[in-house]
């Protein structure tokens, strides 16, 4: 099995920090987004899995931080470029998850097979650059081999009032999907789309015909090509596609106080401990730190109150601040700081401010 991950996109709703980096760049609890999603598969998947990763904006940041932090030690890495579709005030835009899917037909040869298992093995794990599931991916896959299906989508349940913020699906008694709405209207369903997808290696072959269907019918005024109608599509022309439901839920960071609450999801698991300080070059002095926290290499903390739920990433440094429910990326200096729930970027100078819910890019000072 080939694992997919189109990581083109810009990113727009996590701006100030993505116009810096890309948006799986985001640090939470002392990884970013990419690192956690990336070495969760670890896992379950061995060193020859191919790792296809459809890049566009920032590439080159990408692919240089994957190389140089050893993945090619653990996956075949293969970088496919997605092309802006045009640019708006230098910011590039793109076709969308659906062209981002097709760029990879070419990574899977039309054959035959007979064989389910093998079709199944050959087949692609697709992922979304900004979602993290908690459970195991041994569980999805189990559910993806074990049973007579084509493909699986996972699913989460969402409160029937949020349902239309999402894209849901409809099963039957078997969770057989039968119908995927983007956004609906009015109340259809409360399994929303969870963004990981398995697919067999035909079904990967009927889905790129499908996706190129919508390709080949746009103009410069179409939207997007979204993936959800060619989905459809294979469930209307037959193929099994199971919606795998996540027990316990999936790690959404495509806004801010989403990573905020997978910050503190994260953290919750691992806590950086006392004895690592040596180590890991940390001082700490005159101050009080809560667990949950994450605290990076060459990090010097005076005089100040750190935590609960309060990640801190490389030779940074806190001085006289109380900060709890935050992320403070790699070597930031903040002085006279009280804040909560505050999300403040790399090389980041702040002297002497009193707020909540702060939001500061990369590179500023305040």
């Amino acid at each position: 099995m080939k694992i997919i991950g189109p990581i083109a996109g810009i990113g727009s709703r996590l701006r100030p920090f993505t116009l810096s980096k890309p948006k799986a760049f985001i640090s939470v609890a002392g990884k970013t987004v990419l690192d956690h999603i990336l070495l969760k598969f670890t896992d379950t998947f061995n060193k020859d899995t191919e790792l296809i990763l459809i890049v566009g904006y920032k590439k080159r940041q990408i692919i240089s931080y994957l190389k140089e932090h050893d993945y090619n030690q653990l996956f075949k890495l293969k970088f496919i470029e997605q092309i802006p579709r045009g640019y708006k005030d230098e910011v590039p835009y793109y076709w969308g998850l659906g062209e981002a899917i097709y760029l990879t037909k070419n990574s899977f040869e039309e054959e035959q097979i007979v064989n389910h298992e093998e079709n199944k093995r050959k087949g692609a794990l697709i992922f979304l650059g900004d979602m993290i599931p908690i459970d195991d991916y041994s569980y999805l896959l189990y559910r993806y081999y074990e049973s007579d299906i084509d493909g699986i989508i996972t699913v989460m349940k969402v409160p029937k009032e949020e349902a239309s913020s999402y894209g849901v699906v409809i099963v039957d008694q078997n969770n057989l999907i039968q119908k995927l709405v983007e956004k609906p209207e009015y109340f259809v369903s409360d399994l929303a789309i969870a963004g990981i997808y398995a697919f067999s290696h035909d079904t990967m072959q009927a889905l790129y015909k499908n996706i190129k269907k919508y390709l080949d019918k746009r103009t410069e005024d179409s939207k997007e090509i979204y993936l959800t109608e060619s989905l459809q599509d294979l469930v209307d022309q037959g193929y099994k596609i199971a919606a795998v439901e996540l027990k316990k839920g999936i790690l959404d960071f495509g806004r801010p106080s989403e990573v905020l609450s997978g910050n503190r999801f994260l953290l919750e698991q691992y806590s950086t401990k006392k004895e690592e300080f040596q180590q890991k070059g940390i001082q700490v002095e005159k101050s009080w730190l809560k667990n949950p926290i994450h605290i990076g290499k060459g990090v010097k903390i005076v005089n100040s109150v750190i935590g609960p739920h309060v990640s801190i990433g490389d030779n940074s440094i806190i001085q006289d601040s109380i900060i709890s429910n935050s992320i403070i990326e790699q070597e930031a200096s903040l002085k006279k700081v009280i804040t909560d729930s505050s999300i403040v970027g790399s090389n980041v100078n702040i002297n002497g401010i009193i707020k909540d819910s702060l939001i500061i890019g990369d590179k500023s000072v305040y």
